[in-house]
């Protein structure tokens, strides 16, 4: 079955080819064969628009359908705009009337179905062509959002990653054509919606072909009467045109059973579930062993058992962080834990001594069996034991000892962020969560953890409210200084030597210096001659990072008291 809609097969039905044109405008009833390979997609049409193409698709309760009554609905034609109304009545004997009109009520076969496309029009108002509206009853129940950039309704898979499952395309037909504009949904969120609704798809569908300027109508001509019990037509063919009209009806292949079925499944699996292999420092016999991480080859404190305890560390590379340092918007890193939208949670992991990442054995069985497999590829043997912070936290169960001066900042920040005073821009959650030790020696990750930094910390200062606050305390400030040059003026003003305030902005200085280098037009060799330095004074560049973090942070409660920021109980 094809994945996706065939955009090219739409395109090619509804306009005239380069070449064989003549057999193209009288062969209009091929476009048939283009609704029925699309209803043994993966991804069906619902409503397609074009030249020499009109299909729309509505759901009509299916006892109703079965069998169909084809004479009606062959008289029958649903209007795109045809949508709910208040309509105002008089007579029959009823007197004045005002009621809500759903569509479809017209037909008794459609009478009580849903229309999934609406095409309105806002009269003397809207400029071009007609916007799509979908039925909100089909979103909702399908949980779909629309992303105006993939210009599709969405939601999240099972891996966490957007899924396109109502699509919106329009194409392009060339110059001085129609545009093509159709509407697809996944077969099987189409076919689940059917199935509980107790609905059929109605096809309405016209394929007409014509030359402009050689089409004098239709005159007398051989028609054709096609009628099987889900597909019913007529059309015919002159010299230079062709056409059929007709109804089709797309029944769902999934029984409720099944889906009931399915949901037992989901909850309580019958097949194995599949686990990765890692190797671990097993704690509780204090050899290093590859293992398994099943539950049935593992145990805990409360087991009389000489297998490895689920909270035996394994270690990792820490290149395997680099995936989702690089995709925030859809993984969730903070300081311990790692989770991925609508997906997986580990709920434990850290960076040891050594530079590895290390997460317990029992946390990564919990993963789905491809993450599993993507951390193993990371995996090796131990180089050290787990970080003294996890340790505390995870073995003692007690509160972490370990200074960490970026978390610390962080939580200063929060504190200015929900009462800021006037000098402070508020830093966004995307800024706080930006902010990072660097996992690996990378030079491109080091360079990216310095601009978060100072995009959190440098970037926040607002620079005319400080030069108020100098010009309060009788001094005025040259109009080339920067935020960091005019608090270094308001220390001075508040009693500090010129050396002391130089000193005390001295880390956030060299923090936006070295932003400017790294990751601006900066020459090689003043990048190289930074990173050299780093591992020379640090040995490696995340130590580097985090002792600037430290002096920052320190800085930065000073900064605070002397900007008045003391009364905000940080």
């Amino acid at each position: 079955m094809a994945r996706r809609f065939n955009i090219v097969a739409l395109k090619a039905i509804s306009q005239m080819p380069a070449t064989g044109e003549a057999e193209w405008l009288v062969a209009a009833e091929d476009s048939v064969a283009f609704l029925k390979e699309g209803a043994q997609s993966e991804e069906v049409v619902i409503y397609a628009s074009g030249p020499a193409t009109l299909i729309h698709g509505v759901l009509a309760p299916l006892k109703q359908v079965t069998p169909a009554d084809q004479e009606e609905l062959m008289r029958a034609f649903v209007q795109t705009d045809e949508s709910w109304a208040i309509q105002k009545s008089y007579g029959f004997g009823e007197g004045h009337r005002v009621y809500l009109e759903a569509p479809l009520r017209s037909w008794k076969s459609l009478a009580g179905g849903e229309k999934l496309v609406f095409r309105r029009s806002f009269e003397g108002v809207q400029k071009g062509e007609s916007p799509i509206e979908l039925s909100q009853q089909l979103v909702h129940a399908l949980g779909l959002h629309f992303v105006p950039e993939r210009n599709a309704y969405c939601r999240l898979d099972d891996r966490g990653d957007i899924e396109d499952v109502i699509r919106v395309i329009r194409a392009d037909l060339g110059a001085g054509r129609q545009s093509l504009t159709a509407v697809t949904i996944l077969a099987k969120e189409l076919f689940t919606y059917m199935t509980l609704a107790e609905m059929a798809l109605v096809y309405f569908f016209d394929f007409t072909r014509f030359k402009s300027g050689s089409f004098n109508g239709w005159g007398d001509h051989p028609r054709i009467d096609r009628k099987a019990p889900d597909l019913f037509y007529h059309g015919g063919s002159i010299g230079n045109a062709s056409y059929v009209n007709g109804r089709m009806i797309l029944r769902s292949p999934i029984p409720l059973q099944q889906m009931i079925d399915d949901w037992k499944e989901e909850s309580h699996p019958t097949k194995a579930k599949e686990y990765a292999t890692f190797k671990i420092l097993d704690r509780k016999n204090n050899i290093e062993v590859e293992t398994s991480c099943a539950p049935e080859f593992l145990s805990n404190y409360f087991q009389i058992s000489d297998l490895p305890w689920e909270i035996s560390p394994a270690f990792f590379r820490p290149d395997v962080l680099h995936r989702f340092k690089a995709d925030p918007e859809k993984y969730s890193l903070d300081d311990r834990s790692i989770s991925c939208r609508n997906a997986w949670y580990l709920k434990s992991y850290d960076i040891n001594e050594a530079g590895q990442v290390h997460a317990y054995i029992g946390d990564l069985a919990r993963l789905p069996i491809e993450e599993q497999r993507y951390w193993q590829s990371f995996n090796e043997w131990p180089k050290g034991t787990i970080s003294k912070r996890a340790h505390e936290n995870d073995i003692l169960g007690e509160f972490s000892s370990e200074y960490d001066p970026l978390c610390l900042l962080k939580y200063k920040i929060g504190k200015l962020n929900a009462a800021p005073p006037e000098w402070w821009q508020p830093r966004s959650e995307a800024y706080m969560d930006a902010a990072r030790y660097p996992a690996t020696d990378s030079t491109l990750e080091w360079a990216n953890e310095i601009l978060a930094f100072d995009q959190l910390l440098v970037e926040g200062f607002q620079l005319k409210p400080l030069r108020k606050m100098l010009e309060a305390k009788g001094k005025k400030g040259e109009t080339s200084w920067a935020s960091l040059r005019m608090i270094a003026e308001i220390l001075v003003a508040s009693g500090q030597t010129v050396d002391v305030a130089k000193a005390i902005l001295s880390p956030l200085s060299r923090l936006h210096a070295l932003r400017n280098i790294l990751k601006a037009h900066s020459s090689v060799e003043d990048k190289d001659k930074e990173e050299r330095h780093a591992r020379a004074t640090h040995g490696t560049l995340r130590a580097h990072f985090k002792d600037l973090a430290g002096q920052c942070d320190k800085s930065f409660d000073t900064i605070l008291l002397t900007l008045g920021a003391g009364d905000l109980n940080l």
